[in-house]
């Protein structure tokens, strides 16, 4: 099922998908993000050090991710898996070099993501357990400090146009 929805009207283009998501494919990326090897200012990710729907175990979430970039004349580029604990945080940030950049919310969670349209008005987006988000990677966003204590677990990826 996919959704559109532009939150800062007229600038940008949203959308959302459901996926289906097993529970072993999320356990395998809690096993790999929470490896020691993968830590990166004390925050668990694999980013930079592995693509994760790379692994086979990982081929049905692999599948439909590429089955929808797709249709949007997308190739999916890197991607990685992030868990967010109590106090974790993303500073603002944007994707260079890519169209359309995903979030595939593994887990629910209370900490949003925050967007920021062009006059830095604010856009939270409240991410639902097997819901993959495509945003344009030039849109500044970040995930503030986490208060409660929670596991917030995501896959995020870049994109390129096909040629």
């Amino acid at each position: 099922m996919k959704n559109s929805f532009d939150p800062f009207s007229k600038q940008n283009l949203f959308y959302t998908y459901k996926l289906n998501i097993f529970k072993k494919e999320i356990n395998q990326i809690l096993l790999l993000v929470k490896n020691k090897k993968f830590k990166n200012n004390n925050q668990a990710t694999t980013y930079k050090a592995l693509n994760v729907l790379n692994f086979p175990i990982l081929k049905n979430l692999r599948k439909q991710v590429i089955d929808i970039l797709n249709k949007h004349k997308l190739y999916l580029e890197n991607n990685w898996a992030q868990l967010y604990n109590k106090e974790d945080k993303h500073t603002v940030h944007i994707h260079e070099y890519s169209y359309l950049s995903g979030i595939i919310y593994l887990t629910n969670s209370e900490s949003p993501t925050i967007f920021y349209d062009k006059k830095f008005n604010n856009f939270k987006y409240q991410g639902k357990k097997n819901t993959l988000l495509l945003f344009p990677s030039s849109i500044p966003h970040e995930v503030d400090s986490l208060i409660k204590d929670e596991q917030r677990l995501i896959i995020s990826f870049n994109t390129k146009e096909q040629e």
